[in-house]
């Protein structure tokens, strides 16, 4: 007999405010939440080479009382020290990110210090292999969050947050559920001033969330539909990015944050890897995610077929008449051809990964919580080797 359906689905409470100028509205959404000191964090880049930051800084007037623009990517911790700092000092009331998973990380790693104090270290999740997770027990009292972002990424949606340590060698990562952002402001102009490429690969870094959803070990009915309608506009519109037309850039976002809206709590092996791709190798998330992905979809199809064949189907392969593995490596095949086309890295070679680096790749992965959901459990660094050998 068929074991009766039983999970747990945690929904995330924020509000989504999407449109070509939704940074206008920042004002109100402040009001809304009842807060009246914003600090604004983002990167360099972003300060120097748009206006995205000057909008918000128009839109906020006199309720910006500091700005922090020295996020680096895969948010070291010493950035995140620096940060602060400043926070200490100007006591916000509300934090507005603006940028990418960076910026959106090192937003939330401020949020749980003013909240628990210490350093971040001192909360980060503590994984064992196959599957045991242990998480730090947090207050609820939290600096509320906005984001605005900037790519595709869906940062932005989730709880959980990594921060680079160039010492330890893998990244610190937290999953504290009160830095969850209260208001996502999803602005067109403001993506439509992010270079292409960094739009593509985060795009794709959004589809791998969307197919791990669908086959970890945690996925349910409410989880599949989302991340599914997800895979399947991902697949309708991604591909017309590179025209930077609004609607086609405001549909791929909203398919993109539908993958982290999913909510299934815990992804798989891509995840887990592309987490320590980039912080030790400082290679962007989106760019480590799409040159794994059909890797990890293959080695995976053997335990989750099943659950692949309808991944096939949302990217509209037609699988009639096809065996479910069949259909899983056809729904491999489609996404390598996908990043072919869009022009993105094929290799981790191609992006700096040094041969030599796969084994500290592979030792700094077996701390990661994302292997615990992975369909085909992972109790050691071999079959993390296979799939970064198959990657380089």
């Amino acid at each position: 007999m068929a074991q009766p359906l039983t999970f747990n689905f945690n929904s995330v409470a924020q509000e989504v405010v999407c449109a070509p100028d939704s940074i206008s509205g920042l004002t109100g959404v402040l009001e809304r939440m009842g807060v009246t000191r914003a600090m604004v964090t983002c990167g360099p880049s972003i300060l120097e080479k748009s206006d995205v930051i000057n909008r918000v800084q128009d839109a906020l007037r006199d309720q910006l009382v500091g700005l922090f623009s020295s996020v680096e990517p895969h948010s070291p911790v010493d950035t995140l020290d620096e940060a602060m700092l400043l926070a200490s000092d100007v006591k916000p009331d509300v934090l507005v990110s603006v940028g990418g998973g960076s910026t959106h990380d090192t937003t939330k790693g401020i949020a749980t210090l003013l909240g628990e104090g210490g350093r971040i270290h001192d909360h980060q999740v503590i994984f064992e292999p196959p599957n045991k997770v242990t998480y730090p027990k947090l207050s609820a009292e939290r600096v509320p969050i906005v984001t605005v972002p900037t790519t595709m990424g869906g940062a932005e949606l989730s709880r959980g947050a990594g921060f680079a340590d160039k010492n330890l060698g893998r990244k610190v990562l937290v999953a504290d559920p009160a830095t969850i952002p209260r208001s996502i402001i999803i602005d067109g102009m403001g993506l439509a001033t992010t270079p292409i490429n960094i739009l593509l690969s985060t795009a794709m870094g959004q589809l791998r969330i969307a197919v791990e959803t669908v086959y970890s070990t945690r996925h349910n009915p409410i989880s599949d539909s989302m991340a599914l309608h997800s895979i399947a506009m991902l697949m309708e519109f991604l591909p017309k990015c590179p025209d930077l037309d609004m609607d086609c850039l405001l549909n791929t976002k909203t398919a993109a944050a539908m993958a982290s809206l999913a909510g299934v709590g815990g992804l798989g092996l891509n995840t887990a890897i592309a987490h320590h791709v980039g912080g030790l190798f400082d290679v962007p998330h989106g760019d480590a995610n799409a040159i794994m992905l059909p890797h990890t979809m293959r080695f995976n199809a053997e335990a989750s077929s099943d659950r692949q064949v309808l991944i096939a189907r949302a990217m509209g392969i037609k699988t009639q008449g096809m065996s479910d593995m069949d259909a899983a490596m056809a729904a491999a095949d489609a996404v390598e051809n996908l990043r072919i086309s869009l022009g993105l890295p094929g290799k981790l070679r191609d992006v700096g990964v040094p041969e030599e680096g796969l084994e500290l790749i592979a030792a700094a992965t077996l701390h990661d919580r994302a292997l615990a959901t992975n369909p085909t459990p992972v109790a050691d660094a071999g079959p993390i080797m296979t799939v970064l050998r198959n990657s380089w």
